[in-house]
């Protein structure tokens, strides 16, 4: 597009001379005026109120010279002007033509009818609405001479397939995949290793104490206790160890076929000191 920059007293002049008879004064001021505000719209890059201009400043009744230039102006910018053709589906891929479309919050179509619109080139903001269904927004950048661009928006998501039910499937927890069973009985292990650690340490203290105030003729309620946690430290290691290596097999055994793993929970963790010795149950069902 040329500029055609141009003051209002000449333009005024020019097309006074060149104007038919019937023109008036009023006639020429707007001619003028037109032409002013369409290469201003233009510029701007709102092409469709620029059109509007062009179209006023290019009737019979302006003057010469600015008919012969607004013509060309409107010319150039129906080659530039972009257009857009929107479709929209629903969810289940049929074509909606009852779906009411603005731009930038400004009305554009009441009705999608398959039809190209201009649209003035740069960012905008499309908003569908359809009766009854979701609405969707669209963010699309317009650029000068782009014609047809095909706008498809899917309103509605498609429902979720159903997840088959299994009746014994593996628990899992929400973070990853790894089987809820693993994690309580990797859970207990930690907890009996820390009971080992506990008991341990109490119990050698207790013994190292007897040794150093009463043996060998302490009470034997006293050794007895000593005696107690050391053989519970025992047994929660052992416990630990087994808890621990239990998870871990579980663990990978999901990673490789989680359909095998099918715990379905747990009952009880005891541990307790017998006469000579000691003993631990784990209560669950595989």
């Amino acid at each position: 597009m040329r500029s055609g920059a141009r003051t209002v007293a000449a333009l005024s002049f020019l097309g006074v001379l060149a104007a038919p008879a019937v023109a008036s004064a009023d006639d020429v001021a707007a001619c003028v005026k037109a032409s002013e505000q369409g290469q201003q719209l233009r510029d701007d890059g709102r092409y469709k109120r620029a059109r509007e201009q062009f179209a006023l400043c290019s009737r019979d009744v302006c003057p010469g010279i600015v008919r012969k230039d607004c013509t060309e102006w409107l010319g150039a910018l129906d080659q530039s002007m972009p257009s857009v053709v929107i479709s929209a589906k629903d969810a289940s891929g049929r074509d909606l033509t009852d779906v009411k479309v603005t731009v930038d919050g400004q009305p554009f179509l009441d009705k999608l009818d398959g039809k190209p619109v201009a649209l003035d080139p740069g960012e905008h903001i499309l908003h569908y609405e359809a009766a009854g269904v979701a609405l969707a927004d669209d963010r699309v950048v317009m650029h000068a001479g782009e014609k047809n661009r095909q706008v498809m928006v899917r309103i509605g998501a498609p429902a979720p397939a159903p997840t088959p039910a299994t009746p014994e499937g593996p628990a899992k927890s929400s973070s990853g995949g790894i089987p809820t069973a693993a994690i309580v009985v990797g859970a207990i292990g930690v907890v009996a290793i820390g009971s080992f650690a506990f008991f341990g340490i109490t119990g050698k203290s207790e013994i190292s104490e007897l040794r150093n105030t009463c043996a060998p003729n302490c009470e034997q309620s006293r050794v007895d206790s000593a005696r107690s946690k050391l053989i519970v430290a025992d047994i929660s290691l052992g416990v630990g160890v087994v808890a621990l290596g239990v998870a871990t097999w579980m663990f990978l055994a999901n990673s490789k076929a989680p359909s095998q793993v099918t715990t379905t929970g747990f009952n009880h963790l005891d541990v307790r000191a017998i006469p000579g010795g000691g003993v631990a149950e784990i209560g669950a069902r595989f």
